[in-house]
C-alpha cells in the first residue's frame, strides 16, 4: 500500500511540473527587461481579462503572471499599468501601402504603429518596395508595424485590360515580374512560387481569371514550398466554394460572398463587360437573390469554409463609405448588407472571422482598422472574438501565430496598453495609452 501511495504521490508531482511554468532566467546582465505591472491582461486566450504581470526579455516575452509572484530584474525599466487594460497588438489584415512613394509608405505605417497596428499584411503591391519595408520595420530601421505581403497571381486578362497593376510595376511589366505574375496551364508553377518566396512574400494572392482547376494546383504548389494561399472570396471564374475547396487560406470581401453561389456554371469578372450597365445590371440580379442561414448553397459554402479553416477577411469597412453604420439610412450599400449577412451567418457556422480595413489610413490620418473591430461587433461578433479577429485570427492567417496573436510567453511583445476595457466597449482599443513593438515602447 505504501508502494502505491507513494507511486501515486509521484505520478502527480510528475505532472505537476509537466504543466507548470517554467521559472524565467533573470541572470542575463546583457539583456533588456521591462516590467508590465498591475494591468488587466486581456490575452485573446480566454474569453475575459485578468489581473497580472508581464516580463519582457528583450523582444519577446518571458513571463506572464497572474499570481502577484513575479520577480523583477535587475534594472529592469518597470512600468505600474494599475487600471489600465493590457491587449496583443493589433494586425490589419488588408493594406495596400506601396501605391505612393516610400516616404507615404514610412509615414503612414508610423502613424498606424502608434495606433495599435503592430502587424499588417499587405495584399498587393510594389514587391521591391514590400521587401525594403519588411526587412526596415523588423530590424527597427523604420518604425512601424511589421509587413507581411503577398505577390498578385492571375490570369492574362487580368493584367491586359486592369490599369492598377501598372501602378505597383512601376518600370517593370506587370504579369512578367515576380510580384504581380500571370499564369495559364502552361505557367511552370514551381518556378513562379519560387520567385515570390524569393523576394521575401508570405503568400501568392490570386486575383482573377484563374479557373477552379488551376487554382487547386498554384494553391497546391504554394503550400508545397511553405507560402500562404491568399485570395479575394470569388475569383471569377471561380465560386468561393470552390476557392475554399482549392485551399485558400484567407478569402477576403464579404460583400458578395454569398450572391455568386446562385450562379449557375462560371461567373463573370469586371471585364467581361462591355459596359457599366450590363456590369450593373449583373451584380444587382445577384444582389436580389433571397438567401438565409438554411439555404442549401450557404450551408454548403460556410460548412466547407469551417471544415477548411478558410478565414474570412470581411472588409465591412471598405463598404461604408465613411459614412456611420450605427445609423441604418446612413449606409447605401448593398455590398455592405450583404456583407454584413455574410459575416454574421457565416459566424452563426464558427467560420474564423479576421479584420482587414482594406484602406489602412484615411486622408486625416484616422487609422480604420478600429472602425472595422467596431463593424464586426455591429455583424454579431463578441468583442472578445472582435479582438481576437485583430489578433490571434490574422496571425493564423499570416503562419504567425507562434509568434505573435496572444500574450504568452516566448511571442513576440508586441502589446496595446489601453486606458478603457474593449470588452465593455470595442471602441476603447483607441483610446491608447502606450504601444510596445517587439519589447519597446513606441514613443
Amino acid at each position: 500500500m505504501k508502494n502505491v501511495l507513494l507511486l501515486s504521490l509521484l505520478t502527480t508531482a510528475l505532472r505537476f511540473s509537466a504543466h507548470a511554468q517554467t521559472a524565467p532566467d533573470l541572470t542575463d546582465s546583457t539583456a533588456n527587461y521591462v516590467v508590465l505591472k498591475n494591468a488587466t491582461i486581456i490575452d485573446a486566450v480566454s474569453d475575459t481579462g485578468k489581473k497580472g504581470s508581464i516580463l519582457i526579455k528583450d523582444e519577446k516575452i518571458e513571463t506572464v503572471d497572474y499570481n502577484n509572484t513575479l520577480s523583477s530584474p535587475k534594472g529592469a525599466t518597470t512600468y505600474d499599468f494599475e487600471g489600465k487594460y493590457i491587449i496583443p497588438g493589433l494586425i490589419d489584415a488588408h493594406v495596400h501601402i506601396t501605391h505612393g512613394t516610400l516616404k507615404e509608405a514610412q509615414a503612414h505605417l508610423n502613424t498606424a504603429l502608434k495606433k495599435g497596428i503592430t502587424g499588417v499584411r499587405d495584399m498587393g503591391g510594389d514587391g521591391r518596395m514590400l521587401t525594403l519595408l519588411q526587412k526596415n520595420m523588423k530590424i527597427g530601421e523604420d518604425i512601424g508595424p511589421d509587413v507581411f505581403f503577398s505577390t498578385i497571381i492571375a490570369g492574362p486578362e487580368f493584367f491586359e485590360q486592369d490599369p492598377r497593376p501598372q501602378q505597383v510595376a512601376k518600370g517593370a511589366i506587370a504579369g512578367e515580374v515576380s510580384w504581380l505574375r500571370a499564369i495559364t496551364d502552361e505557367s511552370d508553377l514551381r518556378q513562379i512560387v519560387a520567385e515570390a518566396k524569393g523576394i521575401g512574400a508570405t503568400a501568392i494572392k490570386v486575383y482573377l481569371n484563374v479557373d477552379k482547376d488551376l487554382f487547386k494546383q498554384v494553391s497546391d504548389e504554394a503550400k508545397n514550398q511553405g507560402l500562404k494561399v491568399w485570395s479575394h472570396a470569388v475569383v471569377p471564374p471561380t465560386k468561393a466554394i470552390d476557392i475554399t475547396n482549392g485551399g485558400s487560406d484567407v478569402m477576403s470581401h464579404a460583400g458578395h460572398l454569398v450572391q455568386y453561389e446562385f450562379v449557375k456554371g462560371d461567373i463573370r469578372g469586371r471585364h467581361s463587360f462591355e459596359s457599366r450597365e450590363e456590369v450593373k445590371a449583373y451584380r444587382k440580379k445577384l444582389s436580389d437573390k433571397k438567401w438565409d442561414e438554411n439555404t442549401k448553397e450557404v450551408k454548403e459554402l460556410f460548412t466547407a469554409m469551417k471544415n477548411n479553416n478558410s478565414i474570412l477577411d470581411a472588409t465591412l469597412f471598405i463598404y461604408t463609405f465613411g459614412l456611420d453604420p450605427k445609423v441604418e439610412d446612413n449606409v447605401d450599400s448593398t455590398s455592405y448588407h450583404l456583407g454584413m449577412k455574410a459575416v454574421k451567418t457565416a459566424y452563426q457556422y464558427q467560420v474564423k472571422i479576421g479584420a482587414g480595413s482594406d484602406e489602412m489610413i484615411s486622408e486625416d490620418g484616422t487609422i480604420n482598422l478600429h472602425k472595422e473591430l467596431e463593424l464586426l461587433t455591429i455583424a454579431g461578433l463578441s468583442n472578445i472574438d472582435a479582438l481576437r479577429a485583430a489578433t490571434i485570427v490574422n496571425a493564423e492567417g499570416l503562419g504567425e501565430e507562434k509568434n505573435m496573436g496572444t500574450i504568452e510567453a516566448q511571442k513576440l511583445a508586441n502589446l496595446v496598453i489601453l486606458n478603457s476595457n474593449p470588452l465593455e466597449d470595442i471602441s476603447n482599443t483607441q483610446d491608447i495609452k502606450y504601444v510596445f513593438k517587439r519589447g519597446k515602447v513606441i514613443e
